[in-house]
């Protein structure tokens, strides 16, 4: 929150959110990329990046075992995206609970966004509703990790006061349409 003084009369507003939504898409030709849509508080775009393809090889696979989906997801498409872009965001949403890891390796506050009838992160008393009243929209869940446990009602609040206009799940299916076209067309490819 900022405040301002006129003529004595104090005038909260609530600071400007850039909203950063990381998803990450796999391919049939083995290949996963990631992408981060950088929005406004209205989600409208303000910067888009995506990742080459990632191709583990077998021998990643056999050295990574169960931890090379989150390596990927963490290293290779979460840091470099939040790395490349010029706007960084405040908050940074996920459908990936991967990413969740993200809290441990940089600053930008990393929360799981699920409909109300998905699964939840599962850490005790990390997850609060989202509603949308007088809307078609269902409830949503915001969950995050133990590292965030201090800001999650805030971050519920700045949310629920967005979602009451903005469906928060729509600008994953743009990520998903515009991976999709991204890797039909080759871009980033070597």
């Amino acid at each position: 929150m900022m405040y301002m003084l006129t003529t004595g009369i104090t005038v909260y507003f609530m600071d400007f959110l850039m909203l950063g939504f990381i998803g990450m898409q796999r391919f049939d030709d083995n290949a996963v990329r990631g992408a981060i849509l950088v929005t406004d508080e209205d989600t409208n775009p303000l910067e888009f990046r995506v990742t080459a393809p990632v191709r583990p090889t077998s021998l990643q696979e056999v050295l990574y075992g169960e931890l090379l989906s989150e390596h990927i997801a963490v290293k290779l498409l979460g840091q470099s995206l939040l790395s490349a872009v010029e706007n960084q965001p405040d908050l940074i949403i996920v459908r990936n609970n991967l990413f969740l890891r993200l809290n441990n390796e940089q600053e930008v506050p990393t929360v799981l966004l699920s409909r109300e009838n998905e699964p939840t992160y599962q850490e005790k008393g990390l997850t609060k509703q989202l509603n949308a009243p007088n809307s078609e929209r269902s409830p949503l869940k915001v969950s995050t990790s133990s590292a965030l446990e201090q800001e999650i009602d805030d971050i519920s609040q700045r949310l629920q006061s967005i979602f009451i206009s903005r469906d928060l799940m729509e600008p994953f299916e743009r990520i998903e349409r515009a991976c999709s076209d991204v890797h039909v067309r080759k871009l980033g490819d070597a």
